[in-house]
């Protein structure tokens, strides 16, 4: 099943992710630590289309939620949770537990169904799970709404759990946002992150290489392709010959994936591989940070450093506007 397909955006979710990409082109990408109501709703939708036994899982989740939380308790049923009830953190354990709920039904359920089209009937089928397609769907979501949790090998995981996240795709965030020369750059990352939540993993490959040429641009590198920068930038001496001889494979595989996989050579629908596109954002972010010269940890410290900076500064004006005196007028004086 292809629900991007099946539900293509609606003028309203173009103007969100438009807004977002603006956003981020000024702040970069921030990852949150809960789940908004839309993505609850939207997973929720996504769970009945992908079983004929959705209660089964919410009643599953709401179990794991008592057992495995860190309140043990689900006073709101997972459903109304998803649906807009209780808190965005209360969401992101609901969510995981709907995700875990799934997987486990899809291998153990063999308790056949009465219920079809919301009517009980004496027709009884097995159950399903399209356990593909609400993973997939379920990832997409929180990427496109950029939730800083996956579910991936059996496990609901934060993002930064993961050595190439860690390393590679949040330092080259917050590197692309340190300086406004890096915005084009910037774009073009968070761009095919967004195709990538959109399913749209022949779009991602082409806007990650469409970033690392963008960045050589911001150093001040020309060429017609990223192989004739990395040439141009040895002999502007922005890398040494051992820089370019490192680099220079990755090159060639970015290249040879874009010519091959990218959009431009309008490949059909789910021929080119998420795990290709993956690996383009993971070797464009990797390849702009060697380019800059600087440790993943001394970006993340930096930019730490900057933030801790500007909330100092937003402690001392506050402090500074309750320190000012009093006017001697106020709002019960008549004139």
């Amino acid at each position: 099943m292809d629900l991007g397909r099946e539900y293509p955006p609606l003028p309203s979710e173009l103007r969100r992710r438009r807004l977002l990409a603006e956003e981020e082109a000024v702040w970069g990408v921030t990852w949150h630590d809960s789940c908004p109501p839309d993505v609850g709703r939207k997973l929720l939708t996504v769970l009945r289309q992908a079983t004929n036994a959705p209660e089964r899982v919410l009643a599953r989740a709401d179990s794991q939620r008592l057992v495995s939380s860190a309140e043990g308790t689900a006073d709101i049923t997972s459903d109304d949770v998803l649906d807009g009830g209780d808190d965005d953190t209360e969401r992101l354990d609901v969510v995981a537990a709907v995700l875990h709920s799934f997987v486990w039904l899809s291998e153990h359920d063999d308790e056949l169904v009465n219920q079809i089209h919301g009517w009980y009937s004496d027709d009884m089928d097995p159950p399903t799970y399209d356990v593909d397609t609400f993973i997939t769907t379920a990832n997409d979501l929180l990427l496109g709404a950029r939730v800083g949790w996956h579910f991936q090998d059996g496990r609901f995981e934060p993002r930064d759990n993961q050595v190439l996240h860690a390393e590679v795709v949040e330092p080259a965030a917050v590197l692309l946002d340190s300086d406004p020369k890096f915005a084009p750059a910037s774009r073009g990352f968070q761009t095919a992150l967004n195709r990538l939540a959109e399913n749209k993993p022949d779009v991602a490959i082409t806007d990650a290489a469409s970033a690392v040429q963008e960045f050589f641009r911001a150093l001040g590198v020309v060429g017609n392709s990223i192989a004739d920068q990395l040439n141009n930038a040895q002999k502007a001496s922005l890398i040494t010959s051992y820089d370019r001889q490192l680099l220079k494979p990755i090159i060639d595989w970015m290249n040879s994936d874009r010519s091959d996989r990218g959009n431009a050579h309008h490949h059909r629908d789910g021929e080119v591989p998420r795990a290709d596109a993956w690996l383009a954002i993971h070797v464009a972010g990797a390849l702009m940070v060697r380019l800059s010269n600087k440790e993943p940890r001394q970006i993340l410290a930096a930019r730490a450093k900057k933030e801790k900076e500007a909330a100092e500064q937003a402690r001392v004006r506050r402090a500074a506007e309750l320190a000012k005196p009093s006017s001697p007028l106020d709002d019960s004086t008549p004139f």
